[in-house]
């Protein structure tokens, strides 16, 4: 019996002193454990990025090389002025760097400078730059301003390098509809837009080609994926704009080239447009303002001048409707549109010249009635009988 409990507890004795040997392996396992990466997303880690090349700018350290690569973040987070001014203190410290003018050129692209992207791009290439990114960015530039021969020849070379770069279909599309073949370039944008969902000028281009063609589907279809990657770009709100006054929906289309201008407040189509939608649909409120930013564009424009002229003469403030409307003859004297808007106001004002006979009635109505005491009213007369000669030649038969 002894011998029986001295092996139960020699038993229970190895269990405890192995679970104990175990627990003190587990603890120093977990002491000595790597803890695991923790993944950073691309904004969180172009943020750290800024800050530690701004660190390193601020206290001179190669201040060329960290202050291209913060103008190539701010270029891939669309902050063209910021990245424009970074390269430019870039070239500033070094003028020979390809690399550096490659970055303006396409910086000056995005910025509509096209003169400018033209002269940076060809110092990069005069520098021996040799990427398929510069023969793109040479391609985009020329078919941009009608060399489409040159523009061909560079496309042709960026294809050779890089078969699949969605920039290049980009420019292969815009050449396709510059020599009238339609469908094709529609293809080649939709292959860039896919290869490359953040090509914003491949969906502007597929939403006015679809709507030139009337495939207003498409062109909507094209204008909402645009909108959910670029939700505060002006352009897109004016094209969504356009396919819904192709839809005939001006309304509707009056609302999103409202949302344009109050992104892009200088937007010239833009503005051309809510201001002709908004006189089509009598909203002559909702035109004014956009008439006025157009004015301070081109303030010797009759059109714009009678446009603002009628607005206000629409809207009842007459004294400014007349402003523009002398305005407007002043440019040009000639002009029928002023002459016909001034006659309808002083015919207006001349309805208006006596006052009402009811003093109640003597309201801002735009009209007057008369007095009636300095009308001459004429009594109708009776008409007189007119005698008829009877025939007697002539037998009435009686019954």
């Amino acid at each position: 019996m002894k011998s029986d409990n001295l092996k139960y507890l020699s038993f229970a004795f190895l269990i405890a002193l192995g679970g104990l040997e175990q627990s003190c392996q587990s603890d120093a396992r977990t002491s000595t454990r790597i803890p695991p990466v923790i993944k950073k997303g691309k904004a969180q880690w172009q943020n750290d990025a800024l800050l530690s090349l701004t660190d390193l700018i601020n206290r001179g350290i190669d201040s060329d090389v960290n202050y291209f690569k913060r103008a190539r973040i701010y270029f891939e987070r669309e902050q063209y002025s910021e990245a424009l001014d970074d390269i430019n203190e870039s070239i500033y410290e070094q003028d020979n760097v390809s690399e550096y003018f490659l970055l303006r050129g396409k910086i000056y692209r995005e910025l509509g400078r096209i003169d400018n992207a033209l002269e940076d791009a060809q110092r990069a290439e005069a520098l021996q730059q040799s990427s398929p990114e510069l023969y793109v960015l040479l391609a985009d530039i020329l078919q941009a301003k009608n060399r489409f021969g040159e523009a061909a020849a560079y496309l042709n070379q960026a294809l050779k390098m890089a078969p699949y770069d969605g920039s290049a279909y980009y420019v292969k599309g815009m050449l396709q509809a510059r020599q009238g073949d339609s469908l094709a370039s529609l293809s080649s944008l939709n292959y860039a837009m896919n290869v490359n969902p953040r090509l914003l000028r491949a969906y502007e281009q597929g939403t006015a080609i679809n709507l030139k063609l009337k495939n207003t589907a498409e062109a909507l279809a094209i204008n909402e994926r645009a909108l959910k990657r670029f939700p505060e770009r002006a352009t897109l709100f004016f094209g969504r704009g356009e396919i819904l006054n192709a839809l005939a929906k001006p309304d509707t289309a009056l609302i999103f080239y409202q949302k344009a201008v109050a992104i892009q407040p200088d937007y010239e189509e833009a503005l051309n447009q809510l201001a002709t939608v908004a006189m089509q649909l009598r909203a002559y409120p909702a035109a004014i303002p956009a008439l006025k930013t157009l004015l301070k564009k081109k303030p010797q424009s009759k059109e714009i001048n009678n446009m603002l002229g009628y607005a206000y003469e629409k809207s009842g403030e007459l004294d400014l409707a007349k402003t523009y409307y002398t305005t407007a003859l002043t440019i040009a004297p000639g002009d029928q549109d002023a002459r016909y808007g001034m006659y309808r106001i002083r015919k207006i004002e001349s309805e208006g010249l006596y006052p009402s006979y009811y003093p109640e009635e003597n309201t801002n109505q735009g009209y007057k009635l008369l007095d009636t005491a300095r009308v001459k009213i004429n009594i109708i007369q009776p008409r007189g009988t007119t005698n008829i000669r009877v025939d007697s030649s002539r037998k009435a038969k009686i019954e």
